[in-house]
């Protein structure tokens, strides 16, 4: 955990490289390594409070902005409200903190709400600090909630199309991971069972919406630098945790 000063210190660095600028949540974390867990609820409730410590104003959203930072300033609310906010909470929350921006700012910038909900989405599931967000905006997606009030088979169909198309799993086998893809998981986890001598456990599985096999070379090219061989790895514990975030993909 990196402590106050540091993170003061290197906020004052990088706003320097910057023109004197400070960065975005984003672009610091990019730039530092340092994560928001690191700093939020530990020293600061919010970003603009960091940088007014650190000797700068907060930043502000009326002019053209980062869109990375618009799509994290959403998914920070997105968290606190428990679904894609309101516009008039959007104007609440920008009245408090100078770090939202306006409703203009987000029409201008991301189009309609229902581009907004899809383009924060993207940006949470790329993003292991808002898993929980793409988690709120896809059971609360209009498409979703549309399903739910409605039995057309317009509505079937769509429902057929987000049901799971297959898995991909974590098993464990002494110190090794395997990390694969399966329609299903329970007969290919007893498949394993009969490969290795020492046995499987299971550590947990991601029920793919569409593309397991993608989402199983996801995997595969975030971990290249710990492959043991084929699909077998040797995770950290850090590792295995960034995996049992994701439900689904």
């Amino acid at each position: 955990m990196k402590d106050k000063r540091f993170i003061l210190s290197e906020i004052r660095r990088t706003a320097s490289l910057n023109g004197e600028k400070p960065l975005g949540q984003v672009a610091f974390r990019n730039e530092t390594g340092i994560a928001e867990h690191e700093w939020r609820g530990v020293y600061w409730a919010r970003w603009g409070d960091a940088l007014s410590e650190a000797g700068f104003d907060p930043l502000e959203w009326n002019q053209p902005s980062d869109g990375d930072q618009i799509l994290e300033a959403l998914a920070t609310l997105v968290r606190k409200y428990g679904r894609f906010p309101t516009s008039s909470e959007i104007s609440i929350e920008k009245r408090q903190n100078s770090f939202v921006p306006t409703h203009q700012t987000i029409l201008r910038r991301l189009g309609t709400k229902a581009d907004a909900v899809r383009k924060v989405r993207i940006y949470c599931e790329s993003h292991e600090d808002f898993t929980d967000v793409f988690t709120i905006l896809y059971e609360k997606s209009p498409m979703t909630e549309s399903l739910a009030e409605n039995n057309t088979e317009q509505s079937k169909t769509a429902t057929k199309s987000l049901t799971t198309s297959g898995y991909v799993y974590l098993v464990k086998s002494g110190t090794r991971y395997k990390i694969g893809c399966s329609e299903n998981h329970w007969r290919r986890k007893g498949e394993l069972h009969k490969q290795t001598s020492e046995g499987i456990s299971e550590i947990h599985t991601i029920a793919a919406i569409d593309d397991p096999a993608g989402i199983e070379k996801y995997w595969h090219e975030r971990f290249k630098d710990k492959r043991l061989h084929g699909e077998w790895f040797d995770l950290s514990a850090e590792d295995v945790s960034a995996f049992k975030k994701r439900k689904f993909m």
